[in-house]
């Protein structure tokens, strides 16, 4: 989606939140994949998934506009739900049902959910040194976690990751580099 799509649709979602189910479509699977390579179970990352888009949907009316993309937003909501979780180890996300019932949220339906799994740990058994490198990462500090996963596994640029970490760009830097230091230290 091109910047000046989300600003107008940051627009109307305020004038019309069930609007907000298209920023849900589109940014759902990316902010599900790196929070579910971060923690590294399914169940847990659709639990802090739909904690973090609740939360986004909550506060999207005090969103302002400073030419951040959305993305960005969801990725900084994602990325602190998955700080909640490392740090309590036993997360207890908010409930849908709320949001369900005022009928601005569609309920899940179980069949996607169960493809959704099977597809996603498929995928993942399909490449072990994938998974190698994860749990490896795992073990790291949560900083150098979250910046190594969004250099490496979401893809995102010095710039993205200051943004989406609310860092300054030499900071990220100096986290990637010590980052990936000791994880060549590791393997």
């Amino acid at each position: 989606m091109h910047i000046s799509e989300e600003r107008k649709l940051l627009e109307e979602i305020k004038k019309e939140p069930s609007k907000f189910s298209v920023i849900f479509d589109e940014y759902y699977a990316a902010i599900f994949g790196y929070i579910f390579r971060r923690v590294g179970d399914y169940n847990v990352a659709r639990d802090i998934a739909s904690e973090s888009f609740l939360k986004a949907f909550l506060n999207i009316a005090s969103y302002k506009w400073r030419g951040i993309p959305v993305s960005s937003w969801l990725y900084r909501i994602a990325s602190n739900e998955c700080l909640l979780y490392f740090r309590k180890k036993k997360y207890q996300p908010g409930s849908l049902d709320k949001m369900i019932s005022s009928r601005l949220w569609d309920a899940v339906d179980p069949a996607t959910t169960l493809e959704e799994k099977s597809s996603v740990e498929k995928e993942l058994q399909q490449h072990q040194e994938f998974i190698a490198v994860q749990q490896k990462i795992m073990q790291l500090p949560v900083p150098y976690q979250e910046v190594l996963s969004l250099r490496y596994f979401e893809e995102k640029d010095i710039k993205q990751i200051a943004m989406i970490l609310d860092k300054k760009e030499g900071t990220i830097k100096s986290l990637l580099s010590r980052g990936i230091e000791k994880l060549r230290n590791m393997l």
